[in-house]
């Protein structure tokens, strides 16, 4: 059972005081990795004596872990707390399954008060290596913690999301974030990888390219883009996970560039025996609506 599938039994069980003292923990994960019990006792208004007592409740629970240094948040406790936040501000009322696992993150199929659906998207980097994690990412920015980190990562994805939605619904339309989660309209389709046969192959090429496009102009490059993060729906397409995206005006842009294109080539190069020069496709996605408009109203004497 996954950590956030734990949280969803584990938190009936929780009272009032147990959340205050998660709280603070959450509050404080930025500056202090470990907490002792004057601080705890400080920052949540209760008695120490009523402090330790919720404390051997955590750690019980494996919301907490106690060391020589202290006292400290656990991923699950991480989890019980944005859980109890996305119920009290009503965004989702009741999770369901798990519906994807990979390197760096789980998503669960959830519903809010209404009985819509919703994605809810939980960062676990961690799980792969270090060296694989810092060859993607950059990590200058001094993260004491792999919960701070899955926190900015997840800050990142958000922000490049919603920035992207406003473009092309070929993105996924986030809704709110708590900390490492994301809560996200569903997107119903088939990962690219797992389609046996499309309609119009080439069609469905010229979609991604543009959806690349649109980002370039919009200032980014998805960065590890292949079939695996691409769902196709009939004749529309929708690119996933952008946490690991780069900056159109960082130094190896056209790298990340070059891979995410030749990615995607030779997956339908493989698939489809469609053949799309790699130069002439990163001309394409450079060009801007004003140069693609003067294109398409040329004629040629």
């Amino acid at each position: 059972m996954s950590s956030f599938s734990k949280a969803g039994h584990v938190v009936s069980l929780l009272n009032k005081s147990d959340f205050k003292i998660l709280k603070v923990f959450a509050s404080s994960l930025k500056n202090h990795q470990f907490l002792n019990l004057s601080t705890l006792s400080q920052y949540s208004n209760l008695g120490q004596s009523l402090v330790k007592h919720h404390l051997e409740r955590l750690v019980k629970f494996g919301l907490i872990g106690k060391s020589n240094l202290g006292f400290t948040l656990l991923v699950t406790g991480l989890d019980i707390y944005v859980l109890k936040i996305l119920a009290n501000r009503n965004v989702i009322d009741a999770i369901g399954p798990q519906i994807g696992i990979g390197k760096e993150a789980e998503v669960f199929l959830a519903r809010n008060s209404l009985n819509h659906d919703k994605i809810v998207k939980l960062f676990r980097i961690g799980r792969s290596s270090f060296k694989q994690i810092k060859r993607k990412r950059d990590m200058s920015s001094g993260s004491s913690t792999w919960l701070i980190l899955n926190i900015e990562t997840a800050k990142k994805e958000y922000d490049i999301l919603k920035y992207l939605r406003n473009s092309s619904i070929s993105f996924p339309n986030p809704l709110y974030r708590s900390f490492h989660c994301i809560v996200m309209e569903p997107i119903y389709g088939t990962r690219l990888s797992e389609v046996v046969n499309l309609d119009n192959p080439q069609s469905i090429l010229e979609k991604i390219i543009e959806s690349m496009r649109i980002a370039y102009h919009k200032g980014y490059i998805n960065g590890d883009l292949n079939e695996y993060n691409i769902v196709v729906n009939d004749d529309n397409i929708f690119i996933l996970d952008w946490p690991q995206a780069v900056r159109t005006d960082t130094i190896n842009a056209e790298e990340v560039l070059m891979r995410d294109v030749r990615n995607i080539l030779k997956f339908f190069s493989r698939k489809f025996n469609i053949e799309r020069d790699i130069g002439k496709t990163i001309d394409i996605i450079k060009k801007s609506e004003s140069q693609i408009s003067d294109g398409l109203n040329s004629t040629n004497f």
